[in-house]
């Protein structure tokens, strides 16, 4: 079984895809003896700035074959494309934009409390717009700076050798695959610690323990700065967190994400410290990716059939997203520093061992040698 994604253009209006949509789901539900389910749909510009209407189906035949078959029937019409294939239903961006559905609106009849769950469910993300105030986020980001001088202060004093920003290094402390990205964990006497401790908590306990459990009783908390100093490329596409064994992901079934889809493990909720934009770099996510394991290794894809939403958001606001939910770093080019908190609630069983190293960056052998 796989997900086929087939590209029909030019296509005029959505009410133009609409129509051959409902006509391809009734005429083709079978191709050379094997069912053939009609997932989903997107409206899409293509590189020449095209109307296209993808098409997602999942089907046992090949997708060479289901381009043909479609062809034959539209091609009196449409031009008909195979854009890609997948070990997983491949999630594409609704016919309204991600932003209904990733941020709470005075339209929705549920309250944000009751609402973030089934939205994180569905989609792997939210937006809570207000978090923190101006004067807030300006406290918080002079903890954070101070950390963040703190260690690379240490670094250049024991581990002169590191050319920061352009090498690989993990640390207790901080870690960095280079290209000048950082990722520094908080010390609990940290003042930074304390500020996230004294306020945010307090201010988010309730949408977390309808998320994923309670702190301290259900889940542990990573504190950490994520920062990205002018001039960071792109990131590649991936996810934090693995699909565990034992837990189910969405599997074949179009409802998977509400019946089959094991609840998260971890979540981490992201707080720019300044405002991001094209300028500064944001965080890019493939919206519903955490479905399935069968999506690692096709973020490029998510590129080319914008299913990606930009987490341009504003100091103070905040980004929920599931471990396991597929996502990117975008580049810095402004002259800014992006100082990001970063907030890894996690089940008591789960250790994050991928980021962080286990030796310090005052071990006994660099203090011998810094003397």
């Amino acid at each position: 079984m796989h997900c086929v994604l087939i590209g029909v253009s030019p296509m005029p209006s959505q009410k133009d895809g609409d129509e051959l949509r409902t006509k391809l789901s009734h005429q083709l539900t079978e191709i050379d003896g094997s069912s053939v389910q009609w997932i989903s749909f997107s409206m899409i510009q293509d590189e020449d700035g095209i109307p296209t209407l993808l098409l997602a189906l999942i089907t046992e035949s090949s997708a060479e074959n289901v381009a043909a078959v479609v062809t034959e029937l539209i091609s009196y019409e449409y031009s008909c494309e195979l854009w890609g294939s997948a070990p997983a239903i491949l999630p594409l961006k609704p016919s309204d934009g991600y932003t209904p559905h990733l941020f709470h609106g005075n339209a929705d009849l549920v309250p944000f409390h009751d609402w973030t769950y089934p939205t994180m469910k569905q989609w792997g993300l939210f937006v809570q717009r207000h978090l923190l105030a101006a004067d807030e986020v300006n406290q918080l980001k002079s903890y954070v700076l101070q950390e963040i001088n703190n260690a690379e202060r240490l670094l250049k004093l024991y581990r002169p050798q590191i050319k920061i920003g352009q090498d690989i290094m993990s640390f207790k402390e901080i870690a960095s695959r280079g290209n000048e990205r950082f990722d520094l964990l908080l010390e609990p006497s940290s003042l930074g610690c304390q500020f996230v401790n004294n306020v945010i908590i307090g201010r988010i306990a309730c949408l977390l323990e309808n998320i994923i459990g309670s702190v301290n009783t259900d889940v542990d908390c990573d504190m950490s700065i994520v920062y990205s100093k002018p001039g960071a490329p792109n990131q590649g596409w991936h996810a934090d967190g693995d699909h565990h064994t034992g837990f189910n992901d969405a599997g074949w079934d179009e409802n998977g994400w509400q019946t089959r889809l094991s609840d998260p493990y971890a979540v981490c909720l992201f707080i720019p410290l300044i405002d991001l934009d094209d300028d500064t770099g944001y965080t890019q996510f493939w919206p519903a990716s955490h479905r399935s394991k069968g999506l690692i290794g096709f973020g490029p894809l998510a590129e080319i059939i914008d299913a990606t939403w930009n987490g341009k958001c504003k100091a103070g606001q905040a980004i929920w997203y599931d471990y396991r939910l597929m996502h990117r770093g975008m580049r810095n080019s402004s002259s800014l520093l992006r100082p990001v908190l970063q907030l890894l609630f996690k089940r008591k069983w789960y250790t994050e061992t991928r980021n962080y190293g286990v030796e310090s960056i005052i071990s006994h052998k660099s203090v011998r040698d810094a003397a």
